[in-house]
């Protein structure tokens, strides 16, 4: 017990709160979700984990062992740092260091570092992915192939950009998309992926189990059909 006490309390610190406990509290809990309600949890090895705004691990928590489990994202290579994303992926340069404030650094990972030509090219296609994200969400007004146009840019950017647990939102969009547009084939299609990258990325209890049920309500399909 004293020896975990020390661990914890060996942990990085913002420096933004007076206690030292509550410093430490605050720079490395996590937020888990625990039957629909909403904890916090501190994992010691996790919160040594550092920052990378391309990161190569993600995190889980699993509800049945009460651990929290880091999975690889792509093939790692040995002496590799294990990096993941502190906030949310997708933004900006400036959106990630507006974030990133609240642990008191400024990320120095090598697309923060890049040229400004390298980090403008990933801000734009950022922000393309974010109105592709829009137009699929207003696709009623699209034909399939407009919207089978729109899905294929959504994955070359997700691609470019490394941002791969993202896909469980943009498969939920591109079903939507598809179904609006009266293509029930590919519309379950892109459930069956949408429920995969939730259970890969979150585990089974993950937080958008009634969500992906009502999807399949809504196309007509059974898993695995």
């Amino acid at each position: 017990m004293v020896e975990d006490a020390w661990r914890i309390l060996a942990l990085a610190r913002t420096g933004g709160f007076e206690s030292q406990v509550e410093d430490v509290l605050r720079t490395n809990i996590f937020g888990v979700d625990v039957g629909g309600a909403f904890h916090m949890g501190l994992f010691v090895e996790g919160s040594r984990v550092n920052h990378n705004c391309r990161p190569n691990v993600y995190w889980e928590y699993d509800t049945k062992t009460m651990a929290q489990e880091v999975v690889a994202l792509r093939d790692i290579e040995q002496g590799e740092e294990l990096t993941h994303s502190y906030v949310t992926l997708g933004g900006s340069r400036s959106q990630r260091r507006e974030e990133l404030e609240a642990w008191g650094f400024e990320c120095k990972c090598a697309l923060c570092s890049a040229s400004p030509q390298e980090v403008g090219l990933s801000d734009r296609r950022r922000e393309m992915l974010n109105d592709l994200g829009i137009r699929l969400r207003e696709a009623k007004d699209l034909s399939p192939e407009e919207v089978a146009v729109l899905v294929d840019q959504m994955g070359a950017l997700i691609e470019l950009e490394q941002l791969h647990p993202q896909v469980v939102v943009y498969y939920t969009l591109a079903a939507r998309a598809f179904l609006a547009a009266g293509d029930r084939a590919r519309a379950r299609d892109f459930v069956r992926l949408a429920e995969e990258a939730w259970v890969r990325f979150q585990g089974e209890e993950h937080e958008n189990v009634e969500g992906i049920e009502e999807l399949w309500r809504q196309v007509g399909g059974e898993r695995g059909v």
